[in-house]
């Protein structure tokens, strides 16, 4: 699993709230296809300016852009070889 250091200047997914709360995958699992867990998602990353989420950190530190991660039956699954499918969650408004 690479770790994606381009996300340096988004902002935790503390500061907004997803439009659909039954989105936040923070807890779940990361799994490989071959199903070897690289850790749990930590934090939602959002870019400020277009209000989506374009990644998460894991417990460990490591970035992954949303565009490698398949979502289903409670973890996700990343994807080292390109975009699995679009992520579902991606929008997000501020805290009231």
């Amino acid at each position: 699993m690479k770790n994606d250091d381009r996300f340096g200047e988004l902002d935790s997914l503390d500061k907004y709230e997803l439009e659909n709360e039954s989105q936040d995958i923070r807890g779940w699992q990361v799994h490989s296809p071959a199903d070897e867990v690289y850790g749990k998602v930590k934090d939602m990353l959002v870019d400020k300016d277009r209000k989506e989420v374009l990644a998460v950190r894991l417990d460990d530190g490591r970035m992954v852009s949303t565009d490698k991660l398949e979502l289903k039956d409670g973890h996700a699954v990343y994807h080292d070889t390109g975009a699995a499918s679009k992520t579902g969650y991606a929008r997000v408004r501020d805290r009231h």
